[in-house]
This record gives structure tokens, sequence and C-alpha cells, in this order.
């Protein structure tokens, strides 16, 4: 897969019913060898809509990649280092913002004003999705 394909598929997760979160990590999770679905998916479900729908919290979609991030590069048990994860998952909310302008969801509704079928944070979960690809990709 390339990242137009993971974006395509996370545009159609969220455009099936899955949340931001689900979608990012329903997208991304195959391409880069983790199962997405089931357990999952289910995993993120909660993410979605800034926490559980509150508009208040982390972006699902942000939220679903971090899932992600962590279970390619995160620890096992507490002996074992995540710093290798801290960083992934900071270099990857420090992307998100350079990109989106915030990483709390009412932030980003406030900046997109008014929508129309949700088409802007599906966009922004496709984008979300891609740059994780891409992240993910150079991280090995």
């Amino acid at each position: 897969m390339n990242r137009e394909q993971v974006e395509q598929a996370a545009f159609q997760a969220i455009s099936s019913g899955l949340n931001c979160a689900e979608s990012v990590l329903h997208a991304v999770g195959p391409a880069l060898g983790v199962n997405a679905d089931g357990a999952l998916t289910r995993a993120a479900s909660c993410f979605g809509g800034g926490v559980g729908r509150s508009k208040r919290e982390l972006c699902g979609a942000l939220a679903g990649g971090l899932i992600a991030l962590g279970l390619l590069h995160g620890r096992g048990n507490g002996d074992a280092s995540c710093e290798a994860a801290y960083d992934l998952g900071a270099d990857f909310r420090d992307q998100f913002i350079a990109l989106h302008g915030a990483s709390a969801c009412g932030d980003l509704l406030a900046r997109f004003g008014e929508q129309r079928d949700w088409r802007r944070c599906r966009a922004l979960t496709a984008q979300t999705a891609g740059l994780l690809f891409e992240l993910a990709q150079r991280a090995g």
C-alpha cells in the first residue's frame, strides 16, 4: 500500500460509519501488518469525537494513530523502554498540529466552522492516516 491508498481506505472507513479513531486504525493497521479489525477497532471506539463525542479532548484521528504507533513500537512490560514509542508519538502529534493547527477536537471543529456531512473531519481523518503511514514507514 502507499499513502494515497491508506488515505482512501480511511476516508471509506469513516464514510461507512466508523468514527475517526477507528478509521485511522482500520486503514493504517493492515498496511503496517497490524490487524485492525475486531478487538483493535473496538479499542479505538471511545476516542471518537474528541473522547466519547465530548468534542473537548484529543482528536480521535490523532488518538487512533497513537494507538497504532503503540501497537507497533510500544513496550510489552514495565521493564522495557518506551522511549521509541514516546518519540514517535511526539513526532506524530507535532506533525498533526503543524498540518491541522490543533490537536483537540473542539479546537479543530471551531477552525472548520459549520460542516456539511462532516466533510472536513473525514478529510482530516484521511490525511492523518496518510501522515501516520509515512511516519511508520520511516520508523521501520
